[in-house]
């Protein structure tokens, strides 16, 4: 497994490097301590990442921006935002900006593991009381894995690709569809789960708390 730590903080870059030891038998931690030179080398790397672990706050950095940077140089790696931070505009804005996963830097270890593994699976992590906010009296009344079960395995597969930041066209080319079918997958997508746009079918993949795999049948 091989990891891209994003941390302009040298003492919590090394406290991660030993709490992510549990996440495999061999893991490979590239350090960086600014966008800029995590962008050097990952317009270098040609080995692919497993997933890049991103403080949101470094430094002078509109943190926005670098994820938006961080996202476009690595579009098929899975990008999880590390925070201090814990305003629900500002994670919403992540979630826009291509992130697949929010972790607070007040989480225990456990939850670290926890919610890496799931975003690893397929699934979402946002912190729960951000996520129940965002709600709806219909999602409420069907538990979102069994809404999820009622999609098709080609809208699944489409929502995959959605929740990973992918635009409309590079899911049309992955899945060799056009884009009019994507769009179509996509409107009965967000119906079903009571969705208007990506964000949205973010927040609701990550209240189910399940992976989303388009081969298999998704059960809690």
């Amino acid at each position: 497994m091989h990891i891209l730590l994003v941390d302009d903080h040298t003492l919590f870059r090394e406290g991660m490097r030993f709490l992510l030891q549990g996440l495999a038998e061999i893991i490979m931690i590239t350090e960086s301590d600014s966008s800029e030179s995590a962008l050097e080398f990952l317009n270098g790397q040609p080995d692919p990442l497993d997933f890049i672990l991103l403080d949101l706050n470094m430094g002078t950095t509109n943190g926005i921006e670098s994820l938006e940077q961080v996202r476009s140089v690595a579009p098929e790696v899975p990008i999880i935002v590390l925070s201090a931070e814990q305003d629900a505009i500002v994670i919403r804005q992540c979630i826009d900006a291509g992130a697949m996963g929010f972790i607070s830097k007040t989480s225990s270890h456990a939850e670290l593991l926890a919610a890496i593994q799931l975003i690893l699976a397929g699934g979402i992590y946002l912190p729960r009381d951000v996520t129940l906010g965002h709600s709806s009296d219909r999602q409420s009344l069907k538990p979102e894995s069994d809404i999820l079960a009622g999609l098709s395995n080609r809208q699944r597969e489409v929502l995959r690709y959605l929740l990973q930041g992918k635009p409309n066209k590079t899911i049309s080319n992955e899945m060799n569809i056009s884009l009019n079918t994507i769009k179509t997958h996509l409107s009965a997508i967000f119906r079903e789960l009571g969705a208007r746009n990506r964000t949205e079918a973010v927040y609701f993949a990550a209240r189910a708390g399940v992976p989303l795999d388009s081969s298999s049948d998704i059960s809690p």
